[in-house]
């Protein structure tokens, strides 16, 4: 009896980690909790030095209100394989909280400097165009490695990448826009504020997430990737690509200070910010928007590949895998099931083809000889099919169809 009960224990250790790691996943949810607060304190203390608590509030919730549309956006890239909500979350609010309150120091920091030494015209210049690029990318940058290398079992490829990219982007444009709102609010009220929201949200609220969303592609498409030489360059170059995207983007604004011209800001909304998006910033969202297409076709072959021994195995079947195929027609199962039987069935259905997926992936990179993660290693492939199975009978006795 005793030896059923440690055995029993033992499995449940096994499904979510082992002991020492759980504490060691707790630990490190605790040090960005303690991270986050200082940080966002920082930032807050530099904001109030800006401007007033009320203009703050007003052009937080300003800054705020565009953010549900453009994650959901980004997260619409998650298609097969979706990511934990955990993560999710740690790499918004990294990119809103720790890179912001790194870049603001750092900027301001070199900016001084440069300012000493040639002067406040070409500071105000050379801070943006060349100096906030690198500091900006990297402190987003370091997010993405971060995952790269302590989430390995979730940064599985490009797409991957391109979601925590985006995710990080989006959450340092929502805070840097607090800052820029602010300023815009006290010169010119709510006009200018109204001025300033359609040209960094409407014209070019996406910025931000592409430069750093091609720092995640170069990442994650280096774990997918086969040679040594590609899982060092490809990094390198979605880094340099994000990078030099971003100075080109900031130079081109910081011209106008060069030559002394300021332009009228109806000119800058309807004309200069328009004319921005469309020559710097478009062809490099219509190739991460190809990179995706390329990565949703690469996700679905996996999944097909290495589910298509498992309908033997009553794992799977030919119409469930036809569904985790199709993101479009998993969406509509899970929508369906949620109006006709409630969020219970709507959970278990998608727990089953989650972890389908999962299993899918795990084949995959124990097939390509890669070192798993230790959760991995500890969830076997047969109790990754045991749990499923275990699902599959749940939604029989709930009358839940799943193809």
């Amino acid at each position: 009896m005793a030896q059923g009960r440690e055995a029993a224990v033992s499995t449940e250790l096994r499904r979510g980690g082992d002991i020492s790691e759980r504490g060691l996943r707790y630990l490190v949810y605790a040090g960005l909790g303690v991270l986050f607060f200082f940080f966002g304190m920082g930032t807050l203390i530099v904001f109030l030095h800006t401007a007033p608590l009320s203009a703050l509030l007003l052009c937080t919730v300003a800054a705020i209100l565009p953010v549900p549309i453009y994650a959901a956006v980004i997260l619409w890239l998650d298609r097969h394989e979706k990511e934990p909500t955990s993560l999710l979350l740690a790499a918004f609010f990294w990119g809103a909280i720790v890179a912001t309150f790194i870049s603001l120091l750092l900027n301001t920091g070199a900016g001084v400097i440069l300012r000493a030494m040639w002067g406040p015209r070409w500071a105000t210049v050379l801070t943006p165009s060349i100096v906030a690029p690198v500091v900006e990318e990297s402190s987003k940058g370091l997010a993405l490695l971060l995952l790269f290398l302590a989430a390995r079992g979730e940064f599985n490829n490009l797409i991957d990448g391109l979601v925590y990219g985006g995710l990080v982007g989006l959450g340092f444009a929502m805070t840097e826009n607090v800052l820029y709102f602010a300023r815009a609010y006290t010169q010119g009220g709510i006009a200018g504020l109204g001025l300033i929201f359609i040209m960094r949200v409407i014209l070019s609220g996406f910025i931000h997430p592409l430069f750093t969303g091609a720092i995640g592609a170069g990442l994650g498409y280096a774990r997918e990737a086969p040679g040594a030489l590609t899982k060092v360059g490809a990094p390198l170059l979605g880094y340099a690509c994000g990078m030099l995207g971003h100075a080109l983007w900031n130079a081109t604004a910081s011209l106008f200070d060069l030559a002394g011209v300021r332009p009228h800001p109806l000119v800058a909304v309807f004309v200069i910010v328009p004319a921005m998006s469309v020559v710097l910033a478009l062809p490099a969202l219509v190739l991460l928007v190809w990179l995706a297409v390329a990565g949703w076709k690469r996700e679905v072959r996996i999944i097909r590949e290495q589910l298509r021994d498992e309908i033997g195995r009553k794992v799977v079947t030919e119409g469930e895998l036809a569904v985790l195929g199709d993101a479009r027609a998993r969406s509509s199962m899970l929508t369906r099931t949620l109006i006709r039987q409630g969020p219970g069935a709507w959970m278990a259905l998608r727990q089953l083809y989650e972890l389908q997926v999962d299993l899918a992936f795990r084949k995959w990179h124990a097939a390509r000889g890669e070192k798993l993660t230790s959760f991995q290693q500890a969830t076997t492939e047969d109790e990754y099919r045991q749990r499923i199975g275990r699902i599959r009978d749940r939604l029989a006795a709930m009358g839940v169809t799943s193809e």
